[in-house]
Formats: C-alpha cells, structure tokens, sequence
C-alpha cells in the first residue's frame, strides 16, 4: 500500500469526511452541533469546541474556521508534573489541560500562566510581576535560558489573550502545555 504526502500547499478536495477516532477507544466520534441551541443571528466565523466520545468520555477539541477542521487530542502527553510541586500548582495545571479538552484555548493559556505564577510565588521568588519573576529565577539559576524563553513566551501569549483579547489556536496550545510541564518540573527540582 501505497502513502501519499498532503501539505498545506495542496489543494485537496474529499467526496466523504474521514471517521474522527476517539484517542481513548478509537470508535468512531461524531462532532454534533446543535443548530437550535445557536441563535438565528449567530453565523459563527469561528468555532471551537471538544469532542466527546460517548462510549469513554474522552474529549478531542477540534476548531472549524471557513472550510478547515483542526482536531487536537485531549488525550496527548504533554509530560508528566514532578510530584515534588506544590498542591496549587499541580490543581492549576491540571485545570489547563482541562481546559483544553473541553475545546477551550484562551482558557488554557491562562490556566497555564496561572500554574507558572503559582510556581514561581511558592519558589519564592520576588518581582512586581511575572516578568520579574522569571528574571529573578534566571538570576538564581532555577530556569536555564530556554525555559526562560518558554516563560517569556508564555507569558506573552496569555498577555495577549488576556489584555486585549486576542484567540488562540487550539493547534498552539499543545506546545503551551508542553513549555509549562517542562518549566513547573525544572522549578520543582530547583533547590530552594
């Protein structure tokens, strides 16, 4: 059998849509929306949602713009937290991935950065805000300078969803989860 490549430079066009597995049984999922629940005025450009399998209850986000489909696995790893972080940061983190199998981005970003203050208060280090509290962690040599630009990057990206309300990607915020896990864990395994 024979596979073939499709990027984003080919124009591709399907007669029948391919089966959506569930990451958790891998039965086939439908993405049902209820017309009736959305107002008669309501044209959405956008729509994000989760996936729910009926038979596991696993949640797969997906976001529809114009005529593209983008599924994102509730179920994907995005490493393990170190079980040596405090309570709170661990309930915080857990809330973002939350978030994000329930289909909901910006929530997830700020769930994340959450989680990051969290960490970062409860290392004790100082700074009127997060930017001087990852320095004061670089300066103290708990974070090395990628997860200090993970931070940073981080933190700029919530800014921006948070302040002046910009959307996030469902398909960006994997790497989110991922950049956080590796900058809770460093934390955690920083001594004090």
């Amino acid at each position: 059998m024979e596979s073939a490549i499709i990027t984003s430079s080919y124009n591709v066009e399907v007669s029948k849509m391919p089966h959506l597995l569930c990451t958790g049984c891998k039965k086939p999922m439908v993405i049902e929306i209820p017309h009736s629940g959305l107002p008669t005025s309501c044209n959405p450009i956008r729509l994000i949602g989760s996936a729910i399998c009926r038979d596991c209850g696993v949640g797969t986000g997906f976001e529809i713009e114009a005529d593209t489909i983008i599924y994102v696995s509730g179920k994907s790893s995005y490493g393990g937290l170190n079980t040596l972080l405090p309570e709170i940061v661990k309930t915080l983190y857990t809330e973002a991935e939350l978030c994000f199998q329930s289909g909901a981005p910006n929530a997830t970003t700020t769930m994340c950065r959450a989680s990051l203050e969290a960490a970062l208060t409860q290392a004790d280090f100082k700074g009127d805000n997060l930017h001087d509290q990852i320095a004061s962690a670089k300066a103290a040599d708990a974070l090395d300078d990628v997860e200090v630009g993970l931070a940073h990057a981080s933190r700029l990206i919530t800014r921006g969803a948070i302040h002046r309300g910009e959307l996030i990607s469902l398909s960006d915020v994997p790497s989110i989860l991922s950049a956080t896990v590796r900058i809770l864990n460093k934390l955690a395994s920083s001594p004090a």
